[in-house]
């Protein structure tokens, strides 16, 4: 395994760099340094050998190299495919366009460890393709049964009108932060993830869901144990506003701690909570959602853990000196589903569908002062 702590501080060394020079007189917009200085590989701008396209200079380095991107030569028309750790930065992310298609699944597609993508404005010339979709060796329907993929940061773009902005499958350490993601079917969807942090992005106007987070939980098989479980995901300071649903969490989420979002104008849901547990919802500002929260679980009887979610200091549309009660419904299921089918002449099972209630016991009295991106 990569050191990734190692491999993160140098990109953050060298997109420091990189950055200070494209402000001084060593690198500017009108000021082109080579291709083959140290492990930077230039694309675009008028330089001596650099590249015309993304992809050509994704071939040619090497892992832990840099891909420069100039806004001069922008738009860039293409596809892009990383298989190898590297750094991809865009001089501005206003400027820097990457425009794709639907000739494949995805605009930038990631099958590798230590990647870093930022500062883009990605969106479709033709179609509606995923964004930026992260897998390693997918395969359908078993997608659970795919390698992990480790340390992919993806910070500063702008994601627009794809089918989802961010997509991934079995990711981990993974940071997602500072992306103003609009107009997609759904702005962030991860399946079974963990140990990621998703931060300081604005997203608004999804068709569907704004963030989405799925494990594999199904309380209907019996056989859960082998499935990997997502976990210890962080959600924070997030803007989600304007989408059809704000925030889900489905499927056997464990450990995953909501703090310090704006939910709001959602227009069915601003979150929806399904058979997750452990989950901390802390000092979020819900307001102006159709309904501002709510949850389901269900319990079979070797499974009765999904009743274990926290709810407190959150803001709920006014303030309240009493507590806040969140709606949501319990599903008690006797068994789970058995791997053979079996028949009673003249029966009809019948799954106990229940209200159930949760509160937030101390809400907050105004909203919070949580930034919304620009």
């Amino acid at each position: 395994m990569k050191k990734a702590i190692v491999c993160i501080l140098f990109c953050m060394l060298m997109i420091s760099s990189i950055m200070g020079a494209v402000s001084g007189t060593t690198i500017s917009k009108k000021t082109y340094q080579p291709m083959t200085i140290g492990n930077i590989l230039y694309v675009g701008g008028s330089g001596p050998n650099n590249y015309t396209k993304i992809q050509d200079a994704i071939n040619d380095a090497s892992n832990g190299d840099i891909v420069y991107v100039y806004d001069e030569s922008s738009p860039y028309y293409e596809n892009i495919i990383i298989e190898k750790s590297i750094t991809l930065i865009g001089e501005y992310r206003e400027t820097t366009s990457i425009l794709g298609d639907n000739s494949s699944d995805a605009i930038v597609n990631i099958s590798a460890d230590d990647v870093s993508i930022s500062s883009f404005t990605i969106q479709p010339n033709i179609g509606q393709p995923e964004g930026i979709l992260i897998v390693r060796h997918f395969t359908s329907p078993d997608y659970w049964n795919i390698d992990i993929i480790q340390n992919v940061t993806i910070c500063d773009n702008i994601i627009k009108n794809t089918s989802t902005g961010i997509f991934g499958i079995r990711l981990n350490q993974g940071k997602l932060y500072g992306n103003k993601i609009e107009n997609c079917n759904v702005g962030i969807l991860l399946y079974i993830p963990s140990n990621n942090t998703i931060t300081n992005n604005f997203i608004t106007r999804s068709s569907y869901g704004g963030i989405e987070i799925s494990g594999l939980w199904n309380q209907y098989r019996i056989l859960n144990h082998r499935n990997p479980v997502a976990q210890n995901n962080i959600i924070s300071q997030n803007t989600i506003m304007s989408n059809r649903w704000g925030l889900r969490l489905s499927s056997g989420l464990v450990n995953t701690k909501i703090s310090d979002n704006n939910i709001t104008g959602n227009h069915e849901v601003g979150l929806q909570i399904y058979q997750a547990s452990k989950i901390e919802i802390t000092r979020n500002n819900f307001i102006d959602n159709s309904v501002n929260a709510y949850f389901g679980a269900s319990m079979v009887l070797r499974y009765p853990r999904f009743m274990q979610n926290k709810w407190d200091n959150n803001y709920w549309d006014e303030s309240k000196n009493a507590p806040v009660r969140i709606n949501g419904t319990f599903y008690f299921i006797p068994f789970p589903r058995l791997p053979f089918s079996i028949s009673f002449p003249n029966y009809e099972f019948n799954f106990k569908e229940l209200p159930w209630v949760a509160f937030d016991w101390h809400p907050a009295q105004e909203p919070y002062d949580i930034p919304g991106m620009r």
